[in-house]
C-alpha cells in the first residue's frame, strides 16, 4: 500500500512541476514575468505591465488585470491598470519612454518609446553579464 501511495504522489508531483513550467513558460509569453532595469523603478506590478506592452502591440485592460492578476481577477477592479499605467508613465519620463494611450482600446508603446526601452533593456542586461 505504501508503495502505490509513494508511486501515485511522485506522479502528482512530476505533473505539478509539468503545470507549473508551463505556467512560467506562458506568463514569459505574455510578458507577465518581465525583469525591469533597476534604473526605471518600476514596482513588480507596473514592471509586469511594461513587459506587457514591451511584447504585445495593443495591451487592453482587461488583458491587463487577467495577465497581473491570473487566478485572482475576479479581485481586482479594472481601474487599477489606470493606476499603474500613470505610475509607471512617471517613472519612465526620465528616459523618453512613452506609454501611449489608443482610446477605446487599450495602451501601446509607440515605436521610437520601444526602441529606447529595447535599448536599456539590452544595455542593463549587458551589464548584469558582465558585458558592458
Amino acid at each position: 500500500m505504501t508503495g502505490l501511495r509513494d508511486e501515485l504522489i511522485q506522479k502528482l508531483e512530476e505533473e505539478n512541476d509539468t503545470l507549473r513550467q508551463r505556467v512560467r513558460d506562458l506568463e514569459e509569453k505574455i510578458g507577465c514575468h518581465f525583469e525591469t532595469p533597476p534604473q526605471f523603478g518600476l514596482t513588480r506590478q507596473e514592471g509586469a505591465l511594461f513587459g506587457l506592452l514591451l511584447k504585445n502591440s495593443l495591451v487592453t485592460k482587461e488583458f491587463a488585470v487577467s495577465a497581473l492578476y491570473l487566478h485572482k481577477q475576479d479581485e481586482a477592479e479594472i481601474k487599477i491598470v489606470d493606476v499603474f499605467i500613470c505610475k509607471a508613465r512617471k517613472k519612465l519620463k526620465p528616459w523618453a519612454v512613452e506609454i501611449e494611450t489608443v482610446w477605446g482600446q487599450g495602451y501601446r508603446l509607440p515605436a521610437e518609446s520601444r526602441a529606447i526601452a529595447e535599448k536599456l533593456l539590452a544595455d542593463a542586461n549587458a551589464q548584469l553579464r558582465g558585458e558592458a
